[in-house]
């Protein structure tokens, strides 16, 4: 039910998205996009990560808290006020004048929600998922509405900027009603916070780059409307990938964190929830590749169709990153959080080094190319770091869950390529073929990975537990498989 409640939330998004792609033109969707790359930056300089302190500390007392909440306002002050200095250095950057006040109202957004309730965090950590889900529901719809309301109205990126605005302004006083929890100003434990935080803004830092680093350098080398193309290519691309995977992992991170003295229970959840994430978001991420050029014409409108190349090529990225989620949250946990920051320093490196060497025909549909060449020469890092940190995970027991999802993959390539290929389907209209292609992918992944799964003796994974999900039967162990055990 909690993953099913993030998963509507997401939807939310992911809707809002495609709504306001058809009232907006590229040109609105690249001042905001420019702006928010500039306001996320700097925000994430003086993250100091106060949700992972509190929710790895066993027992924080309300000190603990109240630092906790008084280190962030503090923060998105200096954020703030950092904003309204760089905003006029920001549009010259990109050349677009229209930048400085667009970063300067987001910054206020950010100091609005600096001061929502700390306590909210224990919704999390005490694994009241059902809470967190619908504080997090009501700060998307609330925002959806008003957002979508004046975009409608203005017919304008300030539609958007206003709405977000509103949103976190609702969501902050929200906070003081769902849960009783009043903060005050206090710096009591800054010491205990910041030795934990300090590491957290290093990763955070490296892996802002790591995923925002692309959008600049296009924001720098292309027309507005090209930038709000792109960005909007890297949202939808992001859906199968990482909008699948986002509700689970906010699920998985306190489950991660409670079983981190326990290397044996830590192994155990780290497969099966591989072995989950990896059979959804693999299909999900090939399909929309292979489904681009219909989807973006039925759902955005034929404006958007120049986003085409851009989105095949970032949602296969999101197939590596949906290998990893859940690894960079276990070596979060285990303390292990520089080695997290440390890869994604070398993927930073790689894609600059990649730049470089094309710099001179730099186009964004090769910037898109260099990231993928990028997060694909860093996945082997990752995953040597996590087996040299939790004992017991081994390279054979990793791919046994990710080789039947790959292969049902191939199938769905090899599948609507030779839908591609026939005549007959030539003057289909385009909705009525992206449907055909959706429903032959899935009748075909999931016959190959049934297939598989019977021929390999039905071992325990992630099929079985979805099996056993849909005969609304307790899972066996979580479907782990017997290696981990």
């Amino acid at each position: 039910m909690t993953i099913l409640m993030r998963w509507v939330d997401r939807c939310i998004g992911i809707v809002s998205t495609l709504i306001l792609a058809r009232i907006l033109v590229p040109d609105d969707f690249g001042i905001v996009a420019m702006a928010s790359v500039v306001v996320a930056f700097v925000d994430i300089i003086f993250d100091l990560g106060i949700n992972v302190a509190i929710i790895q500390r066993k027992s924080p007392s309300q000190a603990y808290y109240d630092t906790a909440w008084t280190l962030r306002i503090i923060q998105a002050s200096c954020v703030a006020t950092l904003l309204v200095i760089a905003a006029p250095f920001a549009a010259d950057y990109y050349d677009d004048l229209r930048v400085t006040s667009a970063v300067q109202l987001m910054a206020l957004s950010i100091l609005i929600l600096a001061f929502e309730n700390v306590g909210i965090i224990t919704f999390q950590k005490e694994l009241n998922f059902i809470a967190d889900a619908k504080f997090v529901l009501f700060k998307r719809l609330f925002g959806f509405c008003v957002t979508i309301i004046l975009t409608l109205v203005l017919e304008n990126y300030w539609g958007m900027i206003l709405g977000a605005l509103c949103g976190r302004l609702a969501s902050t006083v929200r906070s003081y009603w769902v849960h009783p929890m009043r903060p005050s100003f206090c710096l009591q434990e800054f010491k205990e916070i910041f030795s934990i935080s300090q590491w957290v803004l290093v990763k955070n830092v490296s892996q802002y780059l790591d995923r925002n680093l692309h959008l600049i350098v296009v924001g720098g080398i292309a027309r507005t409307s090209v930038t709000g193309g792109y960005t909007l290519a890297n949202e939808i691309s992001d859906i199968p990938g990482t909008d699948l995977l986002a509700p689970i992992n906010r699920v998985l991170f306190p489950a991660f964190a409670r079983a981190r003295d326990n290397m044996r229970e830590l192994t155990r959840l780290l497969i099966a929830a591989q072995g989950v994430q990896v059979l959804i978001t693999f299909p999900a991420c090939v399909g929309f590749a292979m489904t681009a050029r219909e989807f973006v014409p039925v759902a955005l409108g034929e404006k958007w169709i120049f986003i085409v190349p851009f989105i095949q090529i970032l949602a296969l990225s999101n197939i590596i990153q949906s290998i990893s989620s859940s690894a960079n949250y276990v070596l979060t946990v285990v303390g292990q959080i520089r080695l997290l920051a440390l890869t994604s320093w070398i993927q930073i490196l790689l894609f600059g080094a990649g730049l470089l060497l094309m710099r001179d025909g730099l186009a964004p549909e090769l910037v898109a190319q260099i990231r993928f060449s990028a997060i694909v020469l860093t996945f082997g890092v990752s995953y040597y770091l996590l087996m040299k940190h939790v004992p017991g995970i081994s390279l054979v027991l990793m791919l046994k869950g990710v080789v039947r999802p790959a292969l049902g993959c191939i199938a769905i390539v090899a599948a609507l390529s030779a839908l591609d290929t026939l005549d007959s389907l030539a003057h289909v209209q385009t909705w009525l073929l992206l449907l055909a292609k959706v429903l032959t992918g899935a009748i075909v992944y999931c016959t190959v990975v049934m297939l598989l799964w019977l021929a390999a003796g039905r071992p325990e994974g992630a099929e079985l537990f979805f099996l056993n999900k849909l005969k609304r039967n307790k899972p066996q162990s979580a479907a782990i498989p017997s290696e981990a055990k």
